[in-house]
């Protein structure tokens, strides 16, 4: 059964206003409010909504353009909605990133180097950490750059 499909600013809203909080500090620390979530649907490529098993938002992910070439800005934020069915969530993950990395050569972002939830799902899905960054000065939290390679 497919649990996913095209994310809506709706979407993009509800998430903002249920995020998880380790998702809103690493949104927080890179200088953004979860209100930028709707600029993120907008325009990124394979938006998408995802869901658990009771049909409730667990949360929203895509692609977002980068400089280069071949490579994309992967990025997905989640509400508390997606601990409950958390094998679902990975296998819809798993597909959705298979499928909308074909169009790259390779997705590359930074990651909270606390959210825990998030370094098992970017393990899962085959994303490998490269080093730890320290975005801008104001916000001296140290975050991973992540990066997996699509062709």
């Amino acid at each position: 059964m497919n649990y996913t499909r095209p994310a809506t600013v709706a979407d993009a809203l509800a998430v903002a206003a249920n995020i998880r909080p380790e998702d809103r500090r690493e949104i927080e620390g890179l200088g953004h409010s979860p209100l930028a979530l709707v600029w993120c649907v907008e325009t990124s490529a394979h938006a998408t909504a995802f869901y658990n098993r009771e049909g409730e938002l667990a949360g929203i992910a895509g692609i977002g353009p980068d400089d280069q070439p071949g490579v994309g800005q992967v990025w997905m934020i989640c509400t508390p909605a997606v601990e409950k069915n958390p094998v679902t969530f990975v296998r819809q993950s798993r597909q959705w990133i298979e499928t909308a990395g074909k169009d790259y050569s390779m997705l590359w972002n930074l990651m909270d180097s606390r959210n825990k939830l998030h370094h098992k799902l970017v393990k899962m899905l085959g994303f490998k950490s490269l080093r730890y960054v320290c975005p801008p000065p104001s916000h001296t939290i140290p975050y991973i750059e992540i990066v997996k390679l699509c062709a």
